[in-house]
């Protein structure tokens, strides 16, 4: 019987071989002025930036897709305030706490650590793990307005063989590119997420403002609760990997493709899966995502 390791093992292995390892966003983005080079950054507050990915209508016009709401309702999933808050406690705990935030602060932890091959294969994992069109499609859309923003708004040159993983890896090589603390970035990130799926609520239920604004707080002090913990484990997971004598070598050079490499590093990274107790796995919104591409009225692109 396959152990829960080599059953994770042989799904990275699909991920990894789908792309091929390119540079560090941190060291490839290049500003093209002066003004944000990295040695200003290091004294400048990094506060108003993370507002400003935080935001649902800019830079990126997140707004347009609701992540699963639209289809939630036309299910009846979500139908008050109560429900709305149900589902979206669910959403926070299980794709957001339980997959994608561990894996945003593995990815930054991994780029601050100079081990860009992990950060590589972590990047093909998640853009893996979009299981429907909508969810694909809406990750890549955000990814290319965020580089846009970054390009037209600040000066900083992102190539485009960056954006083949989607949104999420994209925001965290511009996290560590800022050097931004894990927990910063967790919190910005889901707080987006929260904040740009309740307003879809608040317009499609509909509800009220105050309904609205009553779900996200209760929201955000459940994720407030939560990130330092996540960003905690994260660490102490990543260090606990790459300390233990294993004789698994992840950081090696860049450009080199052997087998050997490759299985050694998914065997660290469903290693750090399994520490983390991580998963990808939600049927039930994917279901609900596939469902939306065939709804006959739709105000949302997700």
């Amino acid at each position: 019987m396959l152990t829960a390791i080599q059953m994770i093992t042989g799904i990275l292995r699909i991920a990894i071989h789908m792309t091929e390892i390119i540079p560090n966003l941190s060291k490839a983005i290049t500003p093209q002025a002066n003004k944000y080079n990295m040695t200003q950054l290091k004294d400048i507050d990094v506060t108003g930036r993370l507002l400003m990915l935080a935001s649902s209508n800019l830079p990126i016009g997140s707004y347009t897709y609701s992540q699963g709401i639209e289809p939630a309702i036309e299910a009846a999933l979500i139908h008050d305030e109560d429900s709305t808050l149900q589902f979206m406690q669910d959403y926070l705990e299980l794709a957001l706490i339980g997959y994608e935030l561990p894996l945003l602060a593995l990815m930054i932890k991994a780029l601050t650590s100079d081990n860009e091959k992990l950060a590589q294969a972590l990047g093909a994992d998640y853009h893996a793990n979009r299981e429907s069109k909508e969810f694909v499609y809406e990750s890549s859309q955000l990814a290319i307005s965020l580089s846009a923003w970054l390009d037209e708004v600040l000066d900083l040159n992102v190539p485009d063989e960056l954006l083949e993983h989607g949104f999420l890896p994209l925001f965290a090589n511009i996290c560590a590119h800022w050097q931004v603390k894990p927990e910063q970035a967790i919190t910005t990130y889901a707080f987006g997420q929260i904040e740009n799926m309740v307003l879809a609520a608040v317009k499609t239920v509909p509800l009220g403002q105050m309904a609205g604004q009553r779900i996200i707080w209760q929201l955000q002090q459940q994720l407030s609760h939560q990130s330092y913990q996540v960003a905690d484990n994260v660490n102490q997971a990543y260090e606990q990997c790459f300390n233990q004598s294993k004789g698994i070598e992840v950081q090696l050079d860049i450009h080199s493709h052997s087998s050997l490499h490759s299985e050694d590093l998914n065997h660290t990274i469903a290693e750090l899966y399994q520490h983390l107790n991580m998963s990808a796995n939600l049927p039930n919104l994917a279901m609900l995502s596939c469902q939306h591409e065939r709804q006959y009225s739709r105000l949302f692109r997700s």
